[in-house]
């Protein structure tokens, strides 16, 4: 069931002279009317998908994109259901998704959909995968939605409202990442080791360099790891190769949680059109995390 944003049901920006969230203010936000609208509906929608998602757990059958990842029919029914539930409700809205593709609009009002982000993990049974669900204006994150069917947990955020932890459909407590820690007491989680030096066709990421220099590197996996950095119990995640359907969802529950996020060569700008992701718990050790696997001193 939906309580609302706060422990009392109330939808309180937080904000300072300058900066919501850590947030510049022209960056687009969404009204607290407008939150209250949204919630309901999205997570109306996600129970509607867990009935698929969940239903096909542990007796799926593996289909293969041209690209050689995993793809099943509870992938694509999934979002259909989604599909539907946000066209019913927001009819002049865009939607693009993993499966169904559609136009990444920068002007507007457009929601983007990863049905299962974790195909690897679902194929096998296990519970580390996800819903990701969010809604752009004018080409940035506004709003975004990490949901864990297995785990029957949502992590939540709405720019300039705070990051939010539901479990069971109990009443919402706002959630805020670890307190900063310097790069050799972290622990980092990783979802692969693609375009790295680790992969079988070497890419440009040295995974090896950080692993010999973080605390902790935990191969954690996919939108699990940054509901988890959320909450405080990693310090940091990153993914090598990313979609805007990943990045949409987890921008906005990272900043909101007081967290910092770029693409791994440092840049943050249009941050849905990056190919990768590093979120850390403060700017500087994402610096440092990108700092050790791109070569670079990151900036943003």
């Amino acid at each position: 069931m939906y309580h609302g944003c706060g422990p009392s049901g109330e939808l309180r920006a937080v904000a300072n002279d300058r900066y919501i969230a850590g947030v510049p203010r022209s960056k687009p936000r969404l009204t607290a009317r407008e939150v209250r609208a949204i919630l309901p509906r999205v997570f109306a929608a996600l129970a509607a998908a867990d009935a698929i998602t969940l239903g096909h757990l542990h007796r799926i059958k593996i289909h293969y994109k041209a690209d050689g990842s995993e793809v099943t029919v509870a992938d694509r029914a999934a979002e259909r259901v989604l599909r539907r539930h946000l066209r019913a409700a927001w009819p002049r809205d865009a939607v693009t998704g993993e499966e169904y593709g559609g136009d990444l609009r920068q002007a507007g009002r457009c929601w983007l959909l990863d049905p299962i982000d974790g195909t690897a993990s679902y194929v096998l049974g296990l519970p580390m995968f996800g819903t990701l669900v969010s809604l752009l204006i004018d080409g940035e994150p506004a709003f975004g939605c990490i949901h864990l069917p297995a785990f029957k947990e949502t992590t939540y955020a709405a720019r300039g409202y705070g990051c939010w932890l539901t479990r069971n459909g109990a009443r919402p407590r706002r959630v805020r990442v670890a307190a900063p820690r310097a790069l050799a007491d972290a622990q980092v989680g990783l979802t692969s080791t693609k375009e790295s030096d680790l992969a079988r066709r070497r890419g440009p990421w040295r995974i090896t360099r950080l692993a010999r220099t973080v605390g902790r590197l935990r191969l954690v996996g996919d939108c699990v790891q940054y509901a988890l950095l959320c909450r405080g119990l990693l310090d940091a995640a990153i993914d090598p190769l990313m979609k805007p359907w990943d990045i949409g969802a987890l921008a906005p529950c990272v900043l909101e949680a007081g967290g910092s996020i770029s693409d791994l060569t440092g840049q943050s700008a249009r941050i849905v059109e990056r190919s990768s992701i590093v979120a850390a718990s403060s700017a500087h050790l994402r610096r440092a995390i990108c700092a050790q696997v791109a070569g670079s001193t990151a900036l943003g």
